[in-house]
This record gives structure tokens, C-alpha cells and sequence, in this order.
């Protein structure tokens, strides 16, 4: 059996990973994990809580819901990963750290590791997507402009070997694009 694939969407919200990212784990049929999914849960659940009423501030307990939810996709993986299972993670993966516990990970489930980062370089279209995001989503998700250029100042560029995709173009010209990537000559597990 072949080494299983861990498959990182990395890139800022609205540039289209979720998309790509569920339509690429469909076609592999692989495992879909997403920080998102994981991090609304965590704020669904501390609202429901005391926390908050406790003395903790919003701000401190969206900051812990975060980085929990980044720890909980690393072990997710890595127990699908074990499982012979590949496993896409759509994340913004904007920290470091999260990149490097997922270099581990790889490297100890022996899982052929690629990076894809999503841009769109369209900034017009980009600034539709922001402002034009479900009125459904929780408030601490990104759906204006002005937060959006808040969090591009924090985001820490990847200099990790990836592939880089412009979502301008369309889902279909990046699908064909990522499947050639990840059937390129494998490097070895966990490598950057």
C-alpha cells in the first residue's frame, strides 16, 4: 500500500481553499479535516459556557478556541495518517509552528507532506468574496475588508516548498493543477 498523502490549504480567508480543498478530498477520497469547523464548535461551546462570565474576555477565549483548533488538526491527522488514511487539511496555516508539527507528523506516519498555498490575485474579486461570506458565520470570522487587511499584516508568509494556486482561475484549471503536483516525484515523507 502506498504511503498516505497529507494534503495542507494554507492561505487567507476568502482566497478560495475551502473550495478547493473540499473538492480535492472528495476526489481522493481522502479525509477532509477543517481549523474552521473545529474552532466554530469551540466558540459555540465556550458561549454556551461560563467562561466568559468567569472574568475570561472574548478576545483571550477566541485566541485559546484558535490554538486549540490547530493543536486538535495536527492529532487528527495524525491518527487518520496512521490509519493509512490521507488526510486534506484546510487551514489558513498561517503560523509556523502549526507548519512545523505538521512537518513531524509526516515525517512519523511517513506521509508524503505538500503544501498548497491559495492567492487571488484579483483583488476586486478577493474584496467580493470577503464582503459577500455567508451571513451565516459566527462574528469572529472574517467578513469585512478592513479585518481582512488586519489579518494579511499577521500572516506569516510560507517559504516551504508548495504550490501555489491562484483561485482567480477557475476550480476546475486548479483541481488539474494540484493533481499534477501531488503526482510529481514524491519528495521524501516530511520534507520541506
Amino acid at each position: 500500500m502506498a504511503d498516505p498523502q497529507l494534503v495542507v490549504f494554507a492561505g487567507l480567508p476568502g482566497t478560495g481553499k475551502s473550495s478547493l480543498a473540499r473538492a480535492l478530498a472528495r476526489e481522493l477520497r481522502a479525509v477532509y479535516l477543517d481549523k474552521d469547523t473545529i474552532k466554530d464548535c469551540t466558540m459555540r461551546l465556550i458561549g454556551e459556557s461560563d467562561l466568559e462570565q468567569n472574568g475570561q474576555t472574548a478576545g483571550a477565549l477566541s485566541r485559546l478556541a484558535g490554538a486549540l483548533s490547530y493543536e486538535l488538526l495536527v492529532d487528527l491527522a495524525r491518527d487518520n495518517l496512521t490509519l493509512g488514511l490521507s488526510v486534506v487539511v484546510d487551514s489558513p496555516a498561517a503560523y509556523q509552528t502549526f507548519r512545523d508539527r505538521i512537518k513531524v507528523v509526516a515525517r512519523a506516519t511517513k506521509a508524503e507532506l505538500r503544501l498548497i498555498e491559495c492567492i487571488c490575485t484579483d483583488e476586486r474579486l478577493l474584496r467580493q468574496r470577503i464582503e459577500h461570506r455567508g451571513q451565516d458565520l459566527p462574528e469572529y470570522r472574517t467578513r469585512d475588508w478592513q479585518t481582512f487587511q488586519q489579518d494579511r499584516g499577521r500572516f506569516e508568509r510560507l517559504t516551504d516548498q508548495r504550490l501555489v494556486v491562484d483561485t482567480a482561475e477557475s476550480q476546475v484549471v486548479n483541481l488539474r493543477k494540484v493533481r499534477a503536483y501531488l503526482e510529481q516525484s514524491r519528495p521524501a515523507a516530511g520534507a520541506s
